[in-house]
């Protein structure tokens, strides 16, 4: 009788020590199912993140509709025909479409409201009632389509016309009959990692890039412009650095400029230590 009741015992044993398994195995999966699961069912509804109830389709229909010529200007920097036109472009050249919910003016005043007034992604979200995401898309979209159309626009001018403006005055022609335009440069605010602030630091003590653009006599219209450039360099480096980038100057013609670009050929830049004084070009004017 001892080997049949010491073989019933230990299959009890055995099974107690299954069971005790299985159980510590369905415990162990309850805990970890109510661990992942607690905090989801504890979470509160989604709420919006933007509340406000002008979204940016009725801003910029009320920014566009508004009496006063100079309002859009204000607020955008740019004027409204000006606006309407590069919108209608865009749209022809397909590289800019409305969206389901964004159309294209929404798009380029969104773009306009960054770097016009130099805004942060943050503000823009707040401001047309769109996710950071949404914000993100389309300012790219924008720039990418600004960047495609620029050689359609900004080209050099004809080296072999002389500009009316310098034509039709005696007092420029035939003096300036080779001058293409007028060459200078601008500091645009920039922002940049701490360890390059020096070389952005530009003499006015504020960060910026240098950009140098030509423009036309007779429209004032840019012909060639180069941005990049750091606001410490000076606008004579700039200018000499320009021709390793494709910028060129036929021959025997040149540009005007003032007194931080270099006197060559190809550049006219005033008398150094002469000071030009508003009189005598006044005088001028009443010959």
């Amino acid at each position: 009788m001892e080997p049949t009741i010491n073989n019933q015992s230990s299959e009890d044993e055995k099974r107690k020590k299954l069971h005790n398994i299985i159980a510590a195995t369905v415990f162990a999966t309850i805990s970890t199912t109510l661990t992942t699961a607690l905090p989801f069912l504890s979470q509160q509804e989604p709420r919006p993140k933007q509340t406000s109830p002008l979204g940016g389709a009725e801003y910029v229909q009320e920014l566009l509709s508004t009496a006063h010529p100079d309002h859009i200007q204000d607020v955008l920097r740019m004027q409204l025909k000006p606006f309407q036109k590069l919108c209608d472009i865009m749209r022809k050249v397909g590289l800019l479409q409305d969206t389901r919910h964004i159309t294209v003016e929404e798009q380029l005043v969104m773009f306009l409201h960054v770097v016009g007034k130099g805004s942060g992604f943050r503000d823009c979200e707040e401001r047309f009632q769109h996710s950071g995401e949404t914000v993100y898309h389309h300012f790219h979209s924008v720039l990418d389509t600004l960047t495609a159309l620029v050689p359609q626009y900004i080209q050099p001018p004809p080296n072999h016309e002389v500009p009316e403006k310098i034509t039709s005055d005696p007092k420029f022609y035939p003096y300036f009959k080779n001058c293409l335009g007028a060459v200078d440069g601008t500091h645009i605010v920039a922002k940049v990692l701490a360890e390059e602030a020096a070389a952005y630091r530009n003499r006015k003590g504020f960060l910026s890039q240098n950009v140098m653009a030509c423009c036309d006599l007779d429209t004032l219209k840019f012909t060639y412009v180069l941005a990049g450039w750091e606001g410490s360099a000076h606008d004579g480096l700039v200018f000499n650095k320009s021709f390793d980038l494709g910028f060129l100057i036929p021959e025997g013609k040149y540009y005007l400029g003032d007194a931080g670009y270099p006197l060559t050929t190809y550049c006219l830049t005033p008398y150094r230590g002469v000071r030009y004084h508003l009189k005598e070009w006044e005088k001028g004017n009443r010959r």
